[in-house]
């Protein structure tokens, strides 16, 4: 496995902070296969010739909800524009439940397929620049013409199971809202397209790896505190969600995460 792209997150319109929780950019400069690690996300991608100009060449995609890692391949010079939806938001933009996309992509005729607005997205653009604004564009959008409204307690619930880094039960979650954990099950499937311990164990799977990373701490220190049992048991979660060991960590792209 080979990290050969260049990752950029892009500064945010401050109006499309409750919906969007990232725009970025990824252009590859030599074959190999780019690593895609669960993050309980979905994004919108525009995937294009950066040789173009103007760039006409360009295929839409839709990523759901995903608990392992998959490879994709790519080719010097084939660029992405992407817009990472928080939780809660995709049916607002893009007009159907994340959970019918989980584990699974919607590429080219199939993205378009299931929200023929996407079109859009494929007018011959002079630059990358131009493509970045026109998915802007279109999430803003789409939002403004949405009827769809995120519930304040499943926004609460989300935002749970982020404070703890994915530590917290259902139980837990379901006590501090004063609701049953079939409530909670449901709002977070709705909003994430996973099942809760689904989405808390991508959560903690994070949480261990910036951990490891970021904060260079030692597996042991790592495991307990992102919460797992003990060493042994974060090892076997991130071979089996990021394909690799803790303890030879690959050049991998970890997205910022938002609240």
């Amino acid at each position: 496995m080979t990290l050969s792209a260049r990752y950029s997150e892009l500064g945010l319109a401050a109006d499309l902070s409750e919906e969007v929780e990232a725009v970025w950019t990824s252009v590859s400069d030599r074959a190999g296969s780019y690593r895609v690690l669960p993050d309980g996300r979905c994004d919108i991608i525009v995937r294009f010739n950066a040789g173009q100009k103007p760039i006409t060449d360009m295929t839409v995609v839709i990523t759901g909800p995903i608990t392992r890692f998959y490879d994709v391949a790519i080719e010097p010079g084939m660029g992405f524009v992407g817009v990472r939806i928080r939780p809660g938001c995709f049916e607002k933009v893009l007009g159907f439940e994340p959970a019918e996309m989980a584990n699974s992509n919607l590429i080219g005729p199939d993205a378009l397929a299931a929200c023929p607005a996407l079109k859009s997205l494929r007018m011959p653009a002079q630059d990358q620049a131009e493509l970045v604004a026109r998915v802007t564009d279109f999430v803003r959008w789409r939002v403004a013409e949405s009827h769809f409204r995120p519930t304040p307690l499943g926004r609460s619930v989300i935002s749970a199971f982020h404070a703890s880094g994915g530590r917290l039960r259902i139980s837990d979650v379901a006590g501090m809202h004063g609701v049953s954990e079939r409530t909670v099950h449901r709002l977070v499937i709705k909003a994430t397209g996973l099942a809760p311990k689904a989405f808390a164990a991508v959560l903690q799977f994070h949480r261990a790896l910036r951990l490891l990373r970021d904060h260079r701490l030692s597996a042991a220190d790592a495991a307990l505190e992102a919460g797992f049992s003990d060493q042994a048991h974060m090892s076997r979660v991130i071979r089996r969600m990021g394909g690799f060991s803790p303890a030879r960590l690959p050049d991998v792209t970890l997205v910022s995460l938002r609240d």
